[in-house]
């Protein structure tokens, strides 16, 4: 039986969200969202990550701010993501 990997996420010690994924089946059925919760309990100061486009508006709803809109290279192909930051009450 085949099976596919839904969700997995992490973040370091500092607070770094280095990456968050949903399976584009299983967007919008709060996954990400119960995720991002239990990552983000684990934060002391903030959160901080590099959002993509697609992503900009998930974190933007959860509070995060955008820091600053920069272009990355990935295999040579231009890309544009952001720095958000999410201050931890």
């Amino acid at each position: 039986m085949l099976k596919t990997m839904v969700t997995f996420g992490d973040m370091d010690a500092q607070g770094y969200l280095d990456r968050l994924f949903v399976h584009k089946d299983h967007q919008n059925e709060g996954i990400g969202t119960m995720l991002c919760d239990a990552l983000e309990a684990l934060a002391t100061k903030r959160v901080i990550t590099q959002a993509s486009i697609t992503a900009k508006p998930f974190f933007a709803h959860r509070g995060y701010r955008c820091i600053q809109k920069q272009i990355v290279y990935v295999q040579g192909v231009a890309m544009e993501n952001y720095w958000m930051e999410k201050i931890i009450p």
